[in-house]
């Protein structure tokens, strides 16, 4: 684990950022406001179950906060990845819209925090006209291009993505069996549909709807939708 004072520094920061007030972390993590404060002032330590409460609060992961920044960039650009393989891999071998591909990455991770606490990949997401888009993702889709790993298919309509067949990149125990079940089932809802649906779909959630375009996307917001709003239209 980390550096108590960098670990509490980073979650003052973070919740500052987010408009959190102390009285909310203290109450997530039933304690009074004095004890929250001795946390953050360094005079009383957290334990691991403290801290994954206080990472499901802020909507990070744990590397967020016990990593230097750098390295929990670099972890969350790696879970990233796999992710966006596993759905290339298993759901569109044929490919798929670029566009359509960064709101399934998106759906996977609010999804994941939905029903976990804890983002899937740990990436930021932020507001886009087209709607919610991770932070990495263009970059990371460059890169994967430059190395061969994938390939960019430009038609009139879309530029489609598949995974090339020469890519060994692919880590198989990258993902927990429920993290795959949660992908397989959004992969599986969404693979038929235009991309015109799932955007206007994340056009409709909270999350996109409160956010001013261009900025952060809070992973805690999507607790404000309802139960069977949270990957797919309600029925």
């Amino acid at each position: 684990m980390g550096d108590n004072d960098t670990i509490v520094n980073k979650i003052r920061d973070i919740r500052v950022a987010k408009h959190l007030t102390q009285e909310q972390m203290a109450k997530a993590l039933d304690i009074n406001r004095a004890t929250y404060i001795n946390i953050e002032s360094g005079k009383r330590k957290l334990n691991i179950d403290e801290l994954g409460i206080i990472c499901g609060k802020l909507g990070v992961s744990l590397s967020d906060l016990t990593l230097p920044s750098e390295e929990a960039n670099k972890e969350s650009e790696e879970k990233l990845k796999q992710i966006y393989y596993y759905i290339l891999k298993n759901h569109f071998e044929n490919g798929v819209p670029k566009t359509k591909l960064a709101k399934l990455l998106y759906l996977v991770d609010f999804t994941n925090y939905y029903e976990t606490d804890h983002s899937m990949s740990g990436a930021k997401y932020y507001k886009l006209d087209y709607g919610p888009v991770a932070e990495k993702f263009f970059v990371l889709t460059d890169k994967l291009f430059d190395k061969g790993k994938i390939n960019i298919d430009i038609l009139d309509y879309a530029q489609m993505i598949s995974i090339s067949s020469t890519n060994e990149e692919v880590d198989p125990s990258a993902l927990s069996d429920n993290e795959k079940s949660i992908i397989d089932k959004i992969c599986k809802y969404w693979k038929d549909k235009r991309t015109s649906e799932i955007v206007n779909f994340t056009h409709s959630q909270k999350p996109w709807k409160d956010r001013a375009d261009g900025e952060y996307i809070p992973y805690e917001s999507i607790k404000e939708e309802p139960k069977n709003h949270i990957y797919a239209p309600l029925a």
